[in-house]
């Protein structure tokens, strides 16, 4: 069984804008997976989202479908398996807890 993020928003901005806080453009993240077909197991799939200046979006979904993937990969953290993440600046990613990260 695959877990994928289902994730989707709903956005106020115009689609006319050009701006955006972040974007992600059909990305796609598998991660290798000795033992299952193919080797590789599919987290994010597909997934495309827009986020203007000052929205707020929230992302939901069971533990394990691919949230935390998908904010380490807006935050430069990691690279998508297929697919493109930008933002306008320098995107900032705060943990749940301090101890989780250590530079």
């Amino acid at each position: 069984m695959t877990a994928m993020a289902t994730t989707t928003a709903t956005t106020a901005k115009d689609a006319t804008a050009a701006t955006y806080a972040a974007r992600i453009e059909h990305v796609s993240k598998s991660f290798s997976a000795p033992g299952t077909p193919g080797g590789q197991r599919l987290v994010l799939d597909d997934i495309t989202l827009d986020v203007a200046p000052g929205e707020f979006v929230t992302l939901l979904g069971a533990s394990g479908c691919g949230k935390s993937t998908l904010l380490n990969l807006v935050a430069g953290l990691d690279l998508p398996s297929t697919g493109s993440t930008g933002t306008d600046g320098r995107p900032v990613l705060m943990f749940q807890e301090h101890t989780l990260f250590r530079g």
